[in-house]
C-alpha cells in the first residue's frame, strides 16, 4: 500500500536520546541492533544524521521492502559513500540509470563467465598459503584480504605483472585502512581543520587520489591496447541499448566499486569462516571429510557444489554479516505491516537482527551450519547480500570465492586460535570485521 492509501504517520518506537545513539552504533553494530531489538521488538525507529532511520528484521515486512517499485526509493546517504566510490557506482544510481547498469555489469558475474575464474581463485590462495613458515603468527583478515585482491586484480584488471599487482595492492588496502567510520558517518569531519594534510580525512583523500591516478592510467592503457577477457576490457567494451560506452570517470567509479565492494567483503566472509572452523575441530572434520571425498583433483565446479562447504559459509555469514544492515530511502509513503512510513524516512534491513531471530534460527548465536541442511531459507530470511532489485550483483562470484579459498585452506594448514576469548567485531568503514584482524597461529600442514 503506498501514497494516498496510507494513513497518518503510524512510526514504531525507538530511543529518545538520539545523540547517544551513533557512538554506540560505531563500538559495535551487531551489539547495538541486539540491545534495540530486545527493547522494542522487531521494528524500532532512530533518529540519525542521516535523518530518520525504521530498523526491522520481520521477515514478512521485508518481503514488501524488497519488492518497492524502484520509483519508490532511492539510496541512502549518497554523502558516505560518495567519496570512497564516485558519484556514478551503481551502489549510489537510482531509477532507469541503474537498471541499465545493472544489466550491463551482470554478465562477468555470472555462468560461465564467472566459472572462468575458479583456477584463478585457487591459485591466488596457494601462492599465499605457501608463504607462510611453520610457528608464524599471522592476522588471518590480513592473509585473506591479500588472497582476495589478487583475485580481483586478476580477474578485473588482468594484471599478471608482480610489481603492478603489488603496486595496485598497497594503493588499495592504503585507501581501505583509512576509511574511518566516524568521518564517513559524520560528514562534518570531512575536512582538513588544521589545514596541515594530518588526520584521518586527508589520509582517506591522499589514499583515493593516488588509487584514482592508478586507476585511470590501467583504463588509459586498455583502451588503447586490445581487450582482454578480464572485467575492465569487458566494461570498455560493451555498449549501452542506445550504443554509448562508459566514459574514463564512469568505469573508474564501477572500478571502485568492484575493488571496494568485492575485495574486503570476501575476505572478512573468510576470515570469520576461519575463526568458527579452527574454534570447533568436530565441524572442521566434518569439512575435511566432505573435501577429501571430493578427491584432490576435484574441478572447483565440483567443490562449489560441496552441500556442507555451502553451508558453513552460509552459516559464517548468518551469525556476523559483512554489513549490518541495507536500506531504502522512500521518495513516497508506504504502509509497512502496522507501520505508516513518510517520505523522506529511511527504511533499513536489520541484517544481524533477521540472522539471530530465535524462531527462524534457534541458538542463533552458536555455529551450526546443519542448519541450513535441514531447510530452505527464503531471500527474505537470510539476506547476506541484501535482496531485491538492489541485491549485491557480484553476490554469486563472492560465494564462489570463499569456498574455493576455505577449502584449499582447511584442506592444507592447522591453525591455531592466539586465545580462547571470543573475537569482538569492529566496524571498518562500513563493512564489520574481527577486531584485531583475527590472530593465528600456523602449525604446520594438514597431515
Amino acid at each position: 500500500m503506498t501514497t494516498s492509501s496510507v494513513p497518518s504517520n503510524r512510526l514504531p518506537p525507538g530511543p529518545s536520546i538520539a545523540l547517544l545513539q551513533m557512538p554506540r552504533y560505531i563500538q559495535n553494530p551487531y551489539a547495538y541492533h541486539r540491545a534495540q531489538h530486545a527493547r522494542f521488538g522487531d521494528t524500532y525507529r532512530l533518529q540519525t544524521l542521516n535523518g530518520p532511520v525504521v530498523f526491522t528484521r520481520d521477515s514478512d515486512l521485508i518481503r514488501q521492502l524488497f519488492t518497492l517499485e524502484a520509483s519508490q526509493f532511492q539510496p541512502f546517504a549518497p554523502e558516505v559513500l560518495t567519496p570512497l566510490v564516485g558519484k556514478n557506482s551503481l551502489l549510489l544510481i537510482r531509477d532507469e540509470a541503474h537498471k541499465r547498469e545493472r544489466k550491463l555489469l551482470m554478465p562477468p558475474f555470472h555462468g560461465a563467465r564467472m566459472r572462468t575464474y575458479g583456477k584463478l581463485m585457487q591459485d591466488a590462495a596457494q601462492k599465499e598459503l605457501d608463504s607462510w613458515q611453520p610457528g608464524q603468527t599471522l592476522k588471518l583478515q590480513s592473509a585473506m584480504q591479500r588472497v582476495s585482491l589478487q583475485v580481483i586484480l586478476r580477474a578485473v584488471f588482468g594484471i599478471l605483472d608482480e610489481a603492478q599487482a603489488s603496486l595496485a595492492e598497497q594503493k588499495v588496502i592504503a585507501l581501505t585502512d583509512s576509511m574511518n567510520p566516524v568521518t564517513l558517518f559524520f560528514p562534518f569531519l570531512q575536512r582538513d581543520f588544521l589545514g596541515l594534510g594530518v588526520g584521518p580525512w586527508p589520509k582517506l583523500v591522499r589514499a583515493r587520489a593516488e588509487l584514482d591516478e592508478f586507476l585511470f592510467s590501467m583504463i588509459r592503457s586498455r583502451r588503447a591496447s586490445s581487450s582482454g577477457d578480464d572485467i575492465l576490457s569487458l566494461l570498455l567494451a560493451s555498449r549501452y541499448e542506445d550504443g554509448s560506452a562508459m566514459d574514463d570517470e564512469h568505469v573508474r567509479d564501477e572500478l571502485l566499486t568492484l575493488l571496494l565492494a568485492g575485495h574486503e567483503t570476501s575476505a572478512l566472509g573468510l576470515s570469520w569462516l576461519a575463526y568458527f572452523l579452527y574454534r570447533q575441530p568436530e565441524t572442521l572434520a566434518k569439512l575435511r571429510a566432505e573435501l577429501s571425498a571430493a578427491g584432490a583433483d576435484a574441478e572447483p565446479e565440483q567443490l562449489a557444489a560441496l552441500p556442507y562447504l555451502d553451508a558453513v559459509c552460509h552459516e559464517a555469514l548468518r551469525i556476523f554479516p559483512i554489513v549490518a544492515e541495507v536500506f531504502r530511502t522512500l521518495r513516497e509513503p508506504v504502509q509497512l505491516g502496522p507501520w505508516s512510513i513518510p517520505a523522506g524516512h529511511t527504511i533499513g534491513v536489520s541484517i544481524w537482527g533477521l540472522h539471530h531471530r530465535p524462531d527462524l534460527y534457534p541458538d542463533s548465536d552458536v555455529f551450526r551450519p546443519e542448519r541450513f541442511l535441514e531447510r530452505k531459507f527464503s531471500p527474505f530470511e537470510f539476506v547476506p547480500f541484501g535482496g531485491g532489485i538492489r541485491r549485491c550483483i557480484g553476490a554469486a562470484l563472492a560465494m564462489y570465492e570463499m569456498k574455493l579459498v576455505i577449502a584449499a585452506l582447511v584442506s592444507q594448514v592447522e591453525l591455531r586460535s592466539i586465545s580462547d576469548a571470543p573475537i569482538s567485531p569492529e566496524l571498518r568503514g562500513i563493512t564489520i570485521g574481527p577486531r584485531d584482524g583475527l590472530p593465528m597461529r600456523y602449525i604446520g600442514k594438514h597431515a
